[in-house]
């Protein structure tokens, strides 16, 4: 597996907590709008620009990505970004409640994701790929990394340990109460040597931004437009060992066919697995695999899934056993990547959960136990695909850290 350094656009120490800003996608317009209020040299002006507009502007109208290039070089203009001088390699580590996690920030390459040399295992929506090929190609940049995770290196926490051992070049904590530190790497070598002897990478969250990244470096190379060489074929990624991510669940809220009400949909379900009522929201959050929390006519419930009889390593994640015994069957709810029933709430508590049955969003609510990362890479391996939004990483990586430009910018002041 091929790693290449790169001369990262980030965000000096001084500045980085006023840049710095959670991912595009796990925040809605109004949460992006509240945050740039309250910090308004936040890169969520690059990545979400559609907040410089009237609330119902379309996000993704040409003045939207066009503003995010504004945004991008006049935070480097300012100073709020520069670019490194030279190309290098980084430590990322985030702490939080006790758990840590250190990964390589490198750039990988838009063929290793063709080949499945870096392995996927969820589809994308054509709506969000679009969507980031539009940003990448406007701004010029892939302005956040994708977080991609490697198995049976231990020498790789070795080396990072090694880097954490000098002067971080970023230290801070974020509103959420997370850790962000960056290092620089000392020396690129064993990092290049190590990564030689990886046969595969997998995605574990960025999938839309791996796709969008491949189109666009085959648009810029057909086009003939693209300034900077071979940068436009590689896009920035932090790599973290496997046995140090945390995954929680991606629960789903659902809304009942014409016809369904409260009471048909127990009966159906009841007729699927036995259902047990908690008086506390806590009580039904799954125990175990092959468990649900059920939120319906304002009582939940715990489920427990039917058995499987399958050796695929897909049919035995639950998310694609409530797929199969209860989405499909119960709703008719076969396309989770587009149908409108049906929605998503990761890392959130049951009480999150259930108001947001109780406001509407949805009529039911299924509180999912999380996917295990040694679940998704067996998926992974066998070449298969999960249902959208099986797992929500934690904590996720911070934006505005480092970006990546392959088109020629000015990067300082």
């Amino acid at each position: 597996m091929k790693i290449y350094p790169f001369a990262a656009i980030r965000s000096p120490a001084h500045r980085v907590s006023g840049v710095s800003c959670p991912p595009y996608d796990v925040v809605d317009r109004a949460q992006a709008a509240e945050l740039v209020a309250a910090k308004p040299n936040s890169f969520m002006r690059v990545v979400r620009a559609e907040v410089d507009f009237e609330r119902g502007h379309d996000p993704h109208a040409p003045e939207v990505y066009q503003r995010a290039r504004d945004n991008f070089l006049d935070l480097i203009a300012r100073g709020y970004l520069a670019a490194d001088p030279v190309a290098g390699m980084y430590v990322y580590r985030q702490s939080n409640s006790g758990r840590r996690q250190a990964g390589l920030v490198c750039c990988v390459s838009v063929e290793a994701y063709r080949d499945g040399t870096i392995r996927r295992h969820e589809l994308t929506r054509p709506d969000k790929e679009q969507d980031r090929v539009e940003h990448m190609r406007v701004v010029g940049a892939h302005c956040e990394p994708v977080l991609l995770t490697v198995t049976d290196q231990p020498n790789l926490a070795r080396q990072l340990g090694r880097d954490m051992n000098h002067r971080p070049i970023v230290h801070f904590v974020a509103k959420d109460g997370v850790t962000h530190t960056l290092w620089n790497v000392q020396e690129i070598e064993p990092y290049l040597e190590l990564f030689d002897a990886v046969d595969l990478l997998y995605i574990a969250d960025g999938h839309h931004r791996c796709a969008a990244a491949a189109r666009v470096a085959d648009e810029q190379s057909a086009a003939g437009v693209c300034e900077s060489g071979d940068a436009v074929h590689h896009f920035p990624a932090t790599i973290f060992p496997a046995d140090e991510l945390h995954i929680l669940p991606y629960h789903r809220l659902v809304r009942f066919e014409a016809g369904q009400t409260g009471e048909s949909v127990a009966r159906d379900l009841a007729a699927v697995g036995r259902l047990e009522p908690f008086a506390q929201s806590a009580g039904a959050a799954p125990l175990s695999r092959g468990e649900i929390g059920v939120f319906l006519n304002g009582t939940w419930w715990r489920m427990r899934l039917p058995a499987v009889t399958s050796n695929s390593p897909l049919d035995h994640l639950d998310v694609v056993r409530l797929s199969k015994s209860v989405l499909a069957s119960i709703f008719a709810i076969v396309d989770e990547r587009g149908d409108s029933r049906i929605s998503f709430l990761g890392g959130c508590s049951n009480d999150q959960l259930a108001e947001a049955v109780l406001r509407g969003d949805g009529d039911i609510a299924f509180a999912m136990y999380p996917t295990s990362i040694e679940e998704l890479l067996a998926v992974a391996r066998a070449g298969l695909i999960m249902p959208p939004k099986s797992t929500w990483f934690d904590p996720k990586l911070r934006s505005g850290l480092f970006a990546h430009a392959f088109e020629t910018v000015k990067t300082t002041s």
